[in-house]
This record gives structure tokens, sequence and C-alpha cells, in this order.
């Protein structure tokens, strides 16, 4: 796991040996080396700067750039979980190797007369890009876009770099300016949909795909290699097993994030079918959370599990204080984002740095597998005749109980549109008209677009809705949401994160069958949950229901929203882009439990800290205000 930053004509012939290593701000992406590499050639340059974290073969021969101008410099991050296998098929065409590690594989394979081929056959996450002799550019990423990369170009189009993260570009000077569609996507979704990134010039290059640019523009974008369709599989449990075991290989040690859910739980069964003896880090609030929050702790079901297998814990304390670290969760994500999940993993990240390099996690199994109540909602809305809409459209408009209020209301939102708009409602924190009313500068059609895009796309040949659905989470929310913060949140503390649920074999068990075949109603990822009880999972967490980062947003806001809003609602971001008093609506509503609006309210600190630091043009008030606040029993 490492970080790259690449620079290409002006933008490598303006950098001054004088001036400070232009991958500081990837430090800590690879704190144990760093490289660089000057490229020329007629009417064109390169510069390639990489900053290593050392987990597979730690030997310096297997630092980067790596390779030679007479053959291409490659530069990449991530792993490549059967290097092995990858390395018998070279060494059968006589390539004579030097290193132990995976990036020798890569870099070999690319240069292979087939390479496009062998591409197929890479297990792993990977972000790369190959400098060739006569000066073109390769680069992509991964089919699901587990690890990052990010592509600059001038106001032509012309590509002028490529990093692993924002903020080397932002010092390069080659973002251009704040791109308020992103940042009305983060208030809207929490998340920002790719390709977008926030910022005017810099997009996320497309997950499961190497593109391929010609010196000396770099201007048109060639489809080189795309992410086969995989060959479908129906034994689950085998492909867990298999991806477990190549993904717990590493030269460092390797923990296990443990949550007592039902995804880790079964990675924890496999790891110690393998001899796992690594440390298991498990998550526990450092205060007493509300009883009013709708989620439970998940710290008795990770001692319960824990207890079942004979597996020590080390627990992680942590401060659930969420609003307190919006600064640091801004920091952290780059892109503009709203999910209060992403503060755990940070955390616990921190945590585990000191014991273990290299953690695995359960992220991914909700999308593969169908897990999430979005898709029982749509599920239903698929089977129920046209003609019922209207009365079950009026039957949500009667109070339901607190507990079900919020999942009623957009229900009953999901009634009133067509299925080509379900994907992006699904994950929606504001109505159409409570849109309009916020963002009178960025429509609904413009944050909406990708969505409706994709879904239209799988709509259009035939697909279902909840088909629709579950390619727009794959597309977008995956690598938009969980990927990014899993990302982030481990990489800022040094720490590589490893998702073996989506492993190549498991990926094809999970597109193997339909959507439909994936879950029935009242029970989600029904298909997954039967394979991992089989396995071994106990019986009390595949009965568990699924909740979510126990942070107590909702009661935080009410206890202490008021007070923080007075000083947030100055901020520029509603002179430039939200409407203020729809704003206060929103808080008002919340605060004073009218309506639960704490995700929705936790969005709009989050952009306005965002907006403050990126486009306002400093660290901004709201920063100052949310670092700074004091509640009692905050830990």
């Amino acid at each position: 796991m490492c970080g790259f930053l690449v620079l290409l004509n002006e933008a490598a012939r303006n950098r001054s040996p004088s001036l400070p290593d232009p991958c500081t701000a990837l430090a800590h992406r690879g704190p144990d080396a760093s490289g660089h590499l000057a490229l020329a050639g007629p009417g064109r340059r390169a510069a390639l700067h990489f900053r290593r974290l050392a987990v597979v073969d730690l030997d310096p021969r297997s630092g980067q750039p790596f390779g030679s101008p007479e053959r291409g410099v490659l530069v990449y991050n991530g792993e490549v979980y059967n290097a092995p296998h990858l390395r018998e098929v070279l060494r059968k065409r006589r390539v004579r190797f030097t290193t132990e590690g995976d990036t020798e594989v890569l870099y070999e394979l690319l240069l292979q007369p087939d390479a496009r081929r062998l591409l197929d056959q890479v297990d792993g996450m990977f972000a790369f890009a190959l400098v060739l002799p006569d000066g073109r550019v390769r680069y992509g990423r991964d089919r699901l876009g587990v690890k990052p990369l990010y592509a600059a170009a001038d106001a032509a189009g012309h590509l002028v770099a490529l990093a692993s993260e924002i903020e080397p570009l932002r010092a390069a000077g080659l973002t251009g300016g704040a791109d308020p569609v992103a940042v009305a996507q983060g208030a809207m979704f929490l998340w920002t949909p790719p390709p977008r990134t926030g910022w005017q010039r810099v997009s996320a290059v497309p997950a499961g795909t190497v593109l391929s640019r010609r010196p000396p523009a770099y201007d048109e974008a060639l489809t080189w290699w795309r992410a086969p369709v995989l060959a479908p599989a129906t034994d689950i449990a085998a492909a867990v097993r298999a991806s477990v075991a190549r993904q717990m290989r590493a030269d460092v040690m390797v923990g296990l994030l443990l949550s007592g859910g039902l995804d880790s739980t079964w990675l924890a069964v496999e790891l110690l079918r393998e001899g796992f003896t690594g440390p298991a880090f498990t998550a526990r609030p450092r205060t007493v959370v509300s009883g009013t929050e709708p989620f439970e702790d998940d710290a008795p079901y990770a001692a319960r599990v824990a207890h079942r297998l004979g597996l020590p814990l080390a627990w992680v304390d942590l401060d659930v204080d969420v609003l307190r670290r919006i600064p640091e969760l801004v920091t952290t994500m780059e892109l503009p984002f709203g999910d209060p999940a992403a503060v755990a993993l940070i955390q616990l990240s921190g945590a585990a740095r000191g014991q273990a390099t290299v953690l695995l996690s359960g992220l991914g199994v909700e999308e593969l597998f169908l897990g999430y109540e979005r898709y029982q909602a749509v599920l239903l809305l698929q089977q129920l005749p046209a003609w019922t809409r209207p009365t079950l459209c009026a039957a949500t408009l009667v109070p339901a109980p607190r507990r079900y209020r919020g999942r009623a209301e957009k229900f009953g939102r999901l009634l009133q549109l067509g299925a080509r708009d379900w994907s992006w409602a699904t994950q929606a924190y504001y109505s159409g008209r409570e849109w309009a009313a916020l963002s009178p500068l960025v429509g609904l059609d413009a944050i909406t677009e990708r969505h409706r895009e994709v879904a239209g796309a799988v709509l259009d040949a035939g697909g279902t809705p909840l088909a629709a659905l579950a390619e727009c989470d794959r597309r977008l929310f995956l690598p938009g949401l969980n990927l990014l913060y899993g990302d982030r949140a481990s990489m800022r503390a040094s720490v590589e994160l490893r998702v073996p649920f989506l492993g190549e074999q498991v990926v094809a068990a999970a597109l193997g069958a339909a959507a439909e075949e994936q879950l029935r109603l009242g029970d989600g990822k029904a298909r997954f949950r039967a394979a991992s009880v089989a396995s071994g999972v106990p019986q009390f967490v595949a009965r568990r229901p699924k909740t979510g980062f126990g942070a107590p947003v909702r009661s935080l806001l009410r206890e202490h929203g008021d007070r923080l809003w007075t000083e947030v609602r100055r901020s520029p971001l509603f002179d430039d882009l939200f409407d203020r008093r729809t704003a206060d609506r929103l808080v008002a509503e919340h605060v004073h439990g009218r309506r639960d609006r704490g995700l929705a309210v936790f969005g709009l600190l989050c952009a306005a800290v965002w907006w403050e630091r990126n486009a306002a043009g400093g660290a901004g008030r709201t920063a100052e205000v949310l670092s700074g606040y004091e509640t009692a029993g905050a830990g």
C-alpha cells in the first residue's frame, strides 16, 4: 500500500529542485520509503514521485518508481493477492525476477504482449501509472475501485497529473476551483458520486478501467483495458475461504476489525481456520450512547463472538462526539463527505497502527449481496401493482411511530417517483421539494444525473429496478462512500485496509445470481447469510439485525445544535450555495424533535467546513467552532 504522484509536461517542468518533496502530502500513505524519477523525451516530460508502506517484500529493491526508462517505469498502489501464481506464469515465459514482491509481478505483466489478457487474471486492489519509453502513459484501477486514483487536467482537457489523493494536486495548483455540484451532492447523499471530486479540474479515474494517453499533448484518453465479465460462481463459502486465505498473506502483522456483525464474524471464522494469530480490534463507546439512537452497541456482540471463537480482543475506546471531529473528517476524506461512520474507522486505524500494519474488514458485502434496507423497499415496489401505489402513498402520510417515521416518509417519496429515480431517492436525505428550497443554484437534475444515467442503462436494457439499484451501488455508492472512507481513514494512520469480500472469487459468486435471488422480503443478503451459517457463523450473529456505526449524531445535535448552529449558519456556504433560512428550518425541526434530520444536519456542517477550506480560502470559522465546543461527558 502506497501513494504516488505523476506530473506531466509543464507540471513536471515547473518543479524546482529547491521545492519541498511534492509527495510530502502523501507521507501518511508511505512512511517507510520514498522515491523520485524524472523522465524526458522530445516535447515531453514526466516526474514520478512515490511513498511506500512496506507490506509485502520489505526489501528496498521492491521500492518505486520501479523499472527503467528503457523498458518503462511503474508507480503502483495496492496489492496483487495472486502474485505467486502470476509469477509462475511469467517465469514459464522466461521472465527473470529480482524481487519477491508483487510490484515486479505487475510490472512484468503489464509489459507482456498479451498484457490485457493477463490483467484479466489479476485478483487484487490496485491503482497504477506506467510511463512507457515512448512517453505513453497507461493508468487505471481495479474492478470495483478499492484503490483511489485521481486525474488532473488543464483547461483544454490535457492530462497534467495523476495522484493517489487530491492534496498533492492542490499543492501543485492543478485542481482548479471548487465544484458546487459535488458539494451539493455531498450534502444530499453525504458522499460524492464519482467521477466528481469537489474540484473542477480533478476527476476520479473510472474503476475497472485502464486508460492510455499519448505524448506530447496527453489529450485523448483511450480505453486500453476494461475489467471483464466474470464467469459465474455458485459456491459463496468456497469463494470466501479462498479470498481470505489470499488476503491474510503479508510480511507484516495482520489484524482484524471485528464488530460482532455477520460479515466480520465470518472473516474471523475463516481467519482462524487459516491459523490467524493477529490482533482483533473492537470498538466500544467511551461514553454512554443515548438509547434514542437507531442502532445497537456492537461491543456486547463482539465480546460474545470472541468468546465463542476463542479470539482475544483488543478494545478501542471511541470518542463518539463526532461533531467535534468534523474538521478532522473533512480533512481526511478530501472530497465533499458527511458520513459519521468514517470517524470510527479513523480512530480504530490509529489505535491499531502500533500492533498491525494490515487490517482485514468486512466492507463491501452489503453492496454485493444486497443487505441494505433500500433493497427491500425497491423489491417491494417492483412487486406492487401500479394501481396500489396512490393508496399506499396516502397511507404513508399518516403519522407513524417515531422509530419508523423516517422510513415511512422515504417510502412515500419512492411511491411518487418512477423506477429511474429510485436509485438516487433511496440514498437522498432530502425530498425534491426540500432540495429546491435549500439549493436554488444547484438543481436536482444536476446532482442526480449520474445515478439516473447508471440506473437508466440497466432499465433500458431490460433490467429490473432492483438490478438498477444494485448496479448504482456497485459503481457509485461503493467506491464513492465505503471504499473511499475505508482507504482514507486507514491510510491516514499508515495502515493498509484489505477487503476479502471484494476478492475476484467472491465478486464472481455475488454476480453469478440475479439481484432478486440475493434476498427475500424481510431478509437482506439472504443468500450470503445462509452460506455464512453453513460455514460456522453462530446463529445469534446471523439473526442480528444490521445497524450502522453507533455515533450519537441525533442526540448530540438535539442537545447542542442550537448553540452550534448560531455560529455555523454564518458560514459563506449559506451565502454562496445554500439558502440560509431553509437550513435554519431544517436544523430547528431536528433540534426541537419534530423530525429526525440528524444526518442531514451533520451533512450541512461537513459541507460548511469543506466550503470554507476549499472555496472560501481559509480554515474557516465553522471548523474552529466545532473543534472547540465543550459538551459534558464528551470523551
